[in-house]
């Protein structure tokens, strides 16, 4: 076996504490869909595209933080920030696009299910927080201050150097982005009204300009930003500041196209739903002065 292929696969850490996360989390959802599955009025609900979503949203997790990638980001900037694209980009939205919470519930005991529910009932301090913390204004300031402010040198370099730190990191980030990704997916529990089509294209596409000014700075920076990596070992054969340059292309350019992405699939639904409403006979009765002679 090839020496770098032995070392990619040895590299692999299965981490208690993200395990203690994980592994329950998908548990209580696999039982929880199991339960609504067998329910045949729950089927539309518990469909097999959440089961996947749910379960490859939490692959990324361990992909990120347990798998290669994880080592690598210590000594290449370029893998760090790909292990930061798989938290926010794909595992953030995959988890939120499972709807989670109905699953969860579910698979709690039947005494606890009605406690839970009604943490987040009508006029709770929960439902409240929630609908707060949820607002499209607030979640995209939050998510562009914290990517940017956790992007300033020595934040980035304290969280390479301190375990401790880089797990906060790692944290903010995917709680950012769980929260930005929030008002586009709209998962339960509901507590705003739905984000309409046309906000929710502002929204991403509003996204694209600080990501890419942040990714671009990074790109084209004349001098080594994260002087950490110039205390670690070069290894294929990338130089720090080459490193450097793929890391800011891969947030300036992947980063960027996530947002584009998800905006096209927005509006191929809009466009999707308007072209049911037209050909649909119900809605043109619906819309009609039933009272009036045609």
């Amino acid at each position: 076996m090839h020496p770098l292929t032995r070392a990619l696969l040895s590299s692999w850490e299965l981490r208690p504490d993200v395990l203690a996360v994980i592994l329950p989390l998908g548990a209580l959802y696999v039982l929880g869909w199991r339960r609504l599955r067998a329910q045949s009025v729950n089927r539309k609900l518990a469909t097999h595209g959440r089961l996947i979503a749910y379960l490859s949203g939490l692959g990324f997790v361990a992909l990120a933080l347990m798998s290669p990638i994880d080592r690598l980001g210590s000594e290449l900037f370029f893998m760090h920030m790909t292990q930061h694209m798989l938290l926010m980009m794909f595992a953030a939205p995959l988890l939120l696009l499972a709807n989670p919470f109905p699953f969860i519930v579910w698979a709690l005991p039947p005494r606890l299910r009605v406690p839970v529910a009604g943490l987040f009932s009508r006029d709770s301090w929960a439902r409240r927080g929630l609908a707060t913390v949820t607002r499209p204004d607030v979640t995209w300031l939050t998510y562009v201050v914290v990517v940017t402010a956790w992007h300033d040198a020595n934040l980035y370099n304290a969280a390479l150097r301190y375990d401790w730190v880089h797990n906060l990191q790692h944290i903010s980030f995917f709680t950012v982005s769980a929260l930005y990704w929030w008002p586009i997916i709209g998962p339960a529990p509901h507590v705003r009204r739905s984000f309409v089509a046309w906000g929710k294209l502002v929204y991403l596409i509003g996204s694209v300009p600080p990501n890419m000014l942040l990714g671009i700075s990074i790109a084209f920076a004349s001098n080594v930003i994260y002087t950490y990596y110039e205390t670690v070992p070069r290894i294929w054969s990338f130089s720090v500041m080459q490193d450097q340059q793929l890391a800011g292309a891969i947030m300036w350019i992947q980063g960027s196209e996530m947002f584009i992405l998800a905006a096209l699939v927005v509006l191929a639904r809009l466009f999707g739903r308007k072209g049911k409403d037209k050909r649909s006979p119900r809605r043109e009765l619906a819309g009609r002065d039933l009272s009036q002679p045609s």
